[in-house]
């Protein structure tokens, strides 16, 4: 896929961004029929509740970025997944939301410290 740049007014720079073909195997669930716009500079700059890329909230940014495969670092924390039930590394999104690598369901998280310890609690999102 073609790296290409457009501006972002949210963080006010270029950014770089790819459109996924659509899909070959048109009217197959989960697999998307038309081409998707991906931000792979979606982070921590990205704090408006809507993408302008996109029009659309900024989760699903996030959401495509992850199932892509396109970025090969994430911030992971390991877990069982609620929807899977594999123990996986999940993909950290942002402060709220990660993504089971496995069945790519989104939940969300909480990091809380407590004392000298810190604990993960995750939450299933999915109704």
């Amino acid at each position: 896929m073609e790296i290409q740049h457009s501006y972002c007014s949210a963080c006010d720079q270029q950014v770089r961004i790819v459109v996924t073909p659509a899909s070959a195997y048109s009217g197959q669930a989960p697999v998307a029929d038309q081409p998707d716009v991906v931000c792979l500079d979606f982070g921590e700059r990205c704090t408006g509740a809507m993408c302008p890329m996109i029009g659309l909230p900024r989760m699903l940014m996030g959401i495509r970025l992850a199932r892509s495969g396109l970025r090969d670092e994430w911030q992971t924390f390991q877990a069982p997944c609620q929807s899977c039930g594999r123990n996986v590394d999940f993909e950290v999104i942002d402060a709220n939301y990660a993504m089971c690598p496995s069945c790519h369901t989104r939940h969300r998280w909480l990091h809380l410290n407590v004392d000298e310890h810190a604990y993960l609690a995750i939450v299933d999102d999915t109704e």
